[in-house]
């Protein structure tokens, strides 16, 4: 079975886990068993979780280093984007630009370095 396989079944598993759990939540608020004071303006917050799912979906094994990076990057963005909204330590999108810079730069030196040792491990086998 290919990677790509592999990946796009356990994208399709990880998904359809989240939105039955968002599912399963909101329902049980709907019918009084638990008090979640849902607003759509707090839910705005929370988005960013959403790239962490898609990033960690990408980075368990078996996967490509073009995966392993795109998931990487999908969870530092989406941390990045909590701390700069929500302005933990203070930090807004104006302080926090920079960041951005660095991690497409710690991309661009890890590609070569994963996708060597990618095709090592997979030649060896």
């Amino acid at each position: 079975m290919s990677v790509e396989t592999v990946y796009r079944w356990r994208q399709q598993l990880v998904w359809g886990l989240a939105l039955i759990a968002v599912g399963v939540i909101v329902l049980l608020e709907r019918a009084h068993m638990i008090d979640l004071d849902l607003r759509i303006g707090e839910l705005w917050r929370y988005w960013p979780w959403l790239l962490v799912i898609s990033g960690l979906t990408q980075i368990i094994p078996p996967t490509t280093p073009a995966y392993l990076l795109s998931g990487l990057w999908s969870i530092f963005f989406a941390g990045w984007w909590y701390v700069s909204f929500n302005r933990i330590w203070g930090w807004g999108f104006g302080d926090t630009w920079p960041a951005l810079i660095v991690a497409c730069g710690v991309g661009l030196l890890l590609r070569p370095l994963l996708e060597n040792i990618y095709y090592a491990n997979k030649e060896q086998k």
